[in-house]
């Protein structure tokens, strides 16, 4: 079977439209409804049909246009491989930052990332339960994510590179600003709050916070708009302390003290599957942001806290 054929299905299955598929391929329509008529006699079936809003995939259609979809990502991945080398690049790596480390660390990850002249990477934020699946899917090959998962973590391996603790943070306007002694539970009943984290939670609760209203709004991921509510608005937020206070958005007295025990553990850990460690290069890229991150912990501000 011509693999430019299923590439083809899945470009016109992506349009909707053999006309608009045309225009992304550069062919002409009577050019690849050839080749889709090829593929419809080599499989004894239709692998489309039309309806009034274009043109969708058969059972069988669709089956080849994932295929067609991999081959395609491949050979686009192939070529950018072959300008990486011509460029003097000898690796690539995939590396998954949680959000808030993205938003704390920006400057200092992107000027290391460009300080490894001999690789090239490819970055991508999201969630912690997102970033593990992904290494689990080998769609990663490093996550820099929360240390402290409850969800399935298979055959990875971890270490901590960042030290820190959950804290709640105040509103601007919020009446437990500028509190002279530790705020016991009592205050924190009946207080408006917002949920920022994986699962739009915490991923342990060592020593939870009781929360005897619910919550307003829950983000899972970006964090801007927890941000600027925290700027803005009078609403607790419980989120990692450290990090949070680097991104130069919160104060430290939005960081309010509690009458309770000592804060769960909220660090950073670097997480990476065991099977790769043969891999060319891993170890040395590995060792690298370990180096890099752990440098980072200790050169950072502690704010005070007891990390």
């Amino acid at each position: 079977m011509n693999p430019n054929t299923l590439k083809q299905l899945a470009i016109v299955v992506k349009q909707g439209s053999i006309s608009r598929a045309c225009e992304q391929l550069y062919i002409t329509q009577p050019t690849l409804s050839r080749a889709i008529q090829a593929l419809e006699q080599r499989v004894g079936g239709p692998v489309l049909q039309r309806t009034r809003y274009g043109v969708v995939p058969t059972e069988i259609g669709a089956r080849l246009a994932q295929i067609g979809e991999k081959i395609l990502a491949d050979s686009e991945h192939s070529e950018e491989v072959i300008r990486q080398w011509h460029s003097g690049y000898q690796s690539e790596f995939s590396i998954g930052i949680d959000p808030l480390w993205e938003l704390a660390t920006h400057r200092e990850m992107t000027e290391f990332l460009l300080g490894e002249t001999d690789s090239v990477f490819h970055v991508r934020t999201a969630s912690a339960s997102a970033l593990i699946r992904l290494l689990e899917e080998e769609a990663l090959d490093f996550a820099l994510a929360p240390a402290h998962l409850t969800v399935p973590q298979g055959a990875l391996e971890r270490e901590i590179v960042f030290r820190d603790r959950a804290g709640v943070f105040a509103g601007k306007t919020s009446s437990l600003l500028c509190q002279s002694a530790p705020i016991a539970q009592s205050k924190l009943d009946g207080q408006p709050w917002i949920i920022a984290g994986a699962a739009a939670g915490f991923l342990d609760e060592q020593t939870p916070v009781h929360r005897p209203s619910a919550a307003k709004i829950a983000f899972t991921g970006a964090l801007t708009s927890v941000l600027h509510l925290l700027k803005t608005q009078n609403y607790l937020s419980r989120l990692p302390a450290r990090l949070s206070l680097l991104t130069g958005e919160l104060e430290v007295n939005q960081l309010i003290e509690l009458a309770v025990a000592e804060a769960p553990r909220r660090d950073i850990a670097l997480w990476w599957r065991q099977a790769d460690q043969e891999k060319p290069r891993f170890s040395t890229v590995r060792n690298r942001l370990l180096e890099f991150a752990k440098g980072l912990d200790v050169r950072a501000s502690e704010f005070g806290l007891l990390i």
